[in-house]
């Protein structure tokens, strides 16, 4: 399975095209999930590891509350990362296909999740990995989420059988979608952490 989605990876991010896509697409989201709940456990210790090389301060009100950094809680962490990985990647997949069933695309779910898997398990070990180098890190991250953007745009096209212009249409209302949560689930943290602080004030 692995041996297969990696050399599946190594393709679509070398030769990105929607036949590249189409060529190792598998309606698997089984192969999907683990692919990427690997890559995101992987991710998880990356960023440990890069935390305690590179420590970050802790705010004090933070440190009050029991928030450190650093590798120490890595086990804790990563069941936690399988789970809430797990349910993004089905929240995020099922909206790009809802979306994608609207404007009329025919794929499957699980050759819409095989296809987006490829790029983005690997991908995100990549940024990750460039973490390590200051300042590159951060301007590769910049280009990666471009590069990003564009290999979801031909995932899109390959996983739902969408002609470009559609594919476009979904990934700007999905990209929209995603904002407007983020907004409210920042706020919704920030109120949290307000009201923690109060408390232990």
């Amino acid at each position: 399975m692995f041996e297969e989605m990696i050399n599946g990876s190594r393709a679509v991010l070398t030769n990105p095209s929607v036949a590249t896509f189409e060529e190792h697409e598998r309606d698997n989201l089984q192969w999907a999930l683990i692919y990427s709940v690997c890559a995101g456990v992987i991710n998880a210790i990356l960023n440990a590891i890069r935390t305690t090389i590179f420590p970050q301060p802790i705010p004090p009100e933070l440190a009050e509350l029991g928030i450190t950094s650093g590798s120490g809680s890595i086990i804790v962490a990563i069941p936690i990362v399988i789970i809430f990985t797990t349910i993004g990647l089905l929240f995020y997949w099922g909206l790009t296909y809802a979306l994608g069933k609207a404007f009329g695309g025919t794929g499957n779910f699980g050759e819409l999740t095989y296809d987006m898997a490829l790029f983005s398990a690997p991908m995100t070990i990549i940024g990750s990995a460039l973490g390590f180098i200051p300042f590159i890190g951060g301007l590769a991250g910049f280009v990666l989420f471009f590069y990003n953007l564009y290999l979801t745009y031909l995932a899109v096209q390959a996983g739902m059988n969408l002609p470009s212009n559609k594919a476009i249409y979904v990934i700007a209302i999905q990209f929209a979608i995603i904002f407007v949560l983020a907004v409210c689930i920042g706020f919704f943290v920030a109120a949290i952490f307000a009201a923690a602080l109060s408390t232990s004030g």
